[in-house]
């Protein structure tokens, strides 16, 4: 089988994060690395458009990340992203059958937003434009790879058309069942089962949303609103027995989300159509190997409460890319296994501290036990008068890092 291309870097996964991840990789190369990104979808069967457009929450900090990735045309990313970005200008916070309340709203820390709500078809729209923007930059999609090889030197990856490309460093974009981890032996340990399916939908409510989000804790699992365009919700609803309500009507769906969520956005009135996905934690045991590197889902998969997912992968892709394209400039070996190990030590606690705080609210937050009850009742009213408090529980959720 003969050599088709080689590439200084190739990234498997071409959704948010490895396509931001290329992006800022050419960045701070003035555009000369050579990088292929492969993607098995193509672009328009990512998601779905419109009423049920899916979407994910920035956090302030990533808003910050996307202004230091810069394009050929003069502007940031995050100026591409954010006139179809939906602002989150506040954060209401409760606990159902309780009084414990708080909500955080952008003012009291001197932003303009605490984050933003962007839905990822068109997202990928913008993504797909700004790399074509640079000529060093290939993006294959749909591929199918049916061989990754390993030797001192590069890996080679097989496509199922007969071609194969070679790579200095091979990264994994790809998710939880990263085809990337599995071909370097790296372990995707199952953490943590929580017995929980998130029903994903978008929901039209009677009142106006007012930019705000939601963050409802109920005795099944968390259950989330975040604000989108035409006063549409991205919902976010974690159940412990997803059957029902997947096959209910709209109404028997939207009946049951009220009586979790309440009335606090008038009458729930419409909902497109739903998804649902099983919930675990999942830790990769090494980040990487000798021309290997794992970023967001494929070395970290967590639950979505507090919306950190993608957030702390962004910070993945933020390190990776710097400690690179350093080395890229250097003329170091982008690929050996010494030249990749600050990036794994650096992400280390960051990630470590997102994963106790999410699995941690859920282990307070879905427990029945009389004195957790207690105590976070307490605790959610402790939160909403002490500013202290306040800063020390945004400053990680906020990916003030």
């Amino acid at each position: 089988m003969s050599l088709d291309k080689h590439y200084d870097v190739i990234i498997v996964g071409g959704a948010m994060a490895g396509a931001t991840l290329a992006l800022a990789l050419s960045d701070q190369t003035a555009g000369k690395i050579k990088v292929a990104v492969l993607e098995k979808q193509i672009a328009h069967q990512h998601k779905q458009s419109g009423f049920d457009a899916r979407c994910i929450a920035l956090s302030d900090g990533s808003c910050q990340r996307l202004t230091q990735i810069n394009l050929p045309n003069g502007q940031t990313l995050w100026q591409q992203f954010q006139p179809i970005v939906t602002p989150i200008k506040k954060i209401h916070v409760s606990d159902k059958g309780h009084s414990g309340l708080t909500e955080f709203s952008a003012h009291e820390f001197d932003l303009s937003q605490l984050g933003g709500v962007i839905e990822l078809q068109v997202a990928g729209k913008i993504l797909l434009n700004a790399m074509q923007q640079y000529p060093h930059i290939d993006y294959f999609a749909p591929v199918d790879i049916t061989n990754i090889e390993y030797d001192t030197n590069q890996v080679k990856i097989s496509l199922k058309n007969d071609r194969t490309l070679s790579t200095k460093l091979l990264v994994g974009a790809d998710g939880t069942q990263s085809l990337v981890a599995n071909a370097a032996k790296i372990s995707q340990k199952l953490v943590r089962q929580y017995n929980q399916t998130a029903i994903i939908t978008n929901v039209l409510p009677q009142q106006a949303h007012q930019y705000r989000a939601f963050e409802r804790f109920t005795d099944e699992g968390p259950l989330a609103l975040l604000p989108m365009s035409n006063n549409l919700m991205s919902l976010v609803w974690c159940v412990q027995n997803p059957e029902k309500l997947m096959q209910c009507s709209e109404i028997e769906f939207l009946v049951a989300l009220q009586h979790r969520f309440g009335w606090r956005l008038g009458k729930l009135l419409q909902c497109g159509q739903r998804f649902a996905y099983p919930l675990n934690l999942y830790q990769a045991e090494q980040h990487i190997q000798p021309r290997i590197a794992l970023i967001g889902n494929a070395a970290q998969t967590l639950h979505p409460i507090a919306g950190q997912g993608f957030n702390l992968g962004i910070r993945d892709v933020m390190q990776l890319a710097k400690l690179v394209a350093t080395n890229y400039k250097t003329k170091q070996d982008i690929g050996d296994y010494q030249n990749l190990m600050p990036y794994e030590r650096a992400r280390q606690q960051d990630q470590q501290q997102i994963i106790n705080l999410t699995d941690s609210l859920l282990s307070i937050f879905a427990n029945n036990l009389l004195p957790l009850q207690i105590g976070r009742t307490l605790g959610l009213m402790a939160l909403s008068q002490s500013h202290l408090l306040r800063q020390y529980f945004a400053k990680p959720t906020l990916g003030w890092k």
